[in-house]
């Protein structure tokens, strides 16, 4: 079976909602090249949604629960680390509505398309071959790379909202 055979294959038996995920994750992710000011809901949304997909990759796998756990968090705290460090204060907060104004990044992006992509590859592996859902070591595999994309996204948010925090903190104790 060539290559394109297989790729036509696997794109035949990918379920039609995956789809028009790919094209939102797309568009959320587009949206993040660009400046913009963000509201104090949508700083902890996307954190959230993605803690919400990796806790989802840690529970009911065959690993065991220590190892899982301790996986996640191992994972989750070394990408908050990488996210916080290569995430730029915001370039202000807008006068009218408190909102920290955030530039353009790709990192977004490249978050959530490999989450796709992980899930994706992941599910055709198990599709493909279920007797791998038994496999401790491929769910550890799992667990980490999700935890550390979902750490990578907490550092990032993490340190906008604590940067905007912290701003508004300072404007409300300064005299006037």
């Amino acid at each position: 079976m060539s290559t394109m055979d297989l790729v036509v294959l696997m794109l035949r038996h990918t379920p039609w909602w995956v789809f028009p995920l790919v094209a939102v994750v797309l568009f959320f992710g587009v949206i993040n090249l660009r400046p913009r000011a963000i509201s104090a809901p949508r700083l902890a949304a996307f954190p959230l949604v993605m803690l919400g997909l990796s806790l989802s990759n840690a529970i009911g796998t065959s690993a065991a629960p220590g190892s899982a756990m301790a996986d996640w968090l191992a994972c989750a705290a070394l990408g908050t680390a990488i996210g916080w460090a290569m995430t730029a204060p915001p370039l202000g907060i807008e006068p009218g509505s408190c909102r920290p104004r955030i530039a353009g990044s790709a990192v977004p992006l490249i978050v959530t398309v490999a989450i796709v992509v992980l899930h994706y590859a992941f599910g055709y592996a198990y599709g493909r071959h279920p007797e791998l859902r038994a496999d401790p070591t491929l769910a550890l595999e799992l667990i980490a790379a999700s935890a550390l994309l979902t750490g990578i996204t907490f550092g990032r948010y993490g340190r906008l909202g604590w940067w905007w925090w912290w701003r508004r903190h300072q404007a409300k104790a300064s005299p006037a």
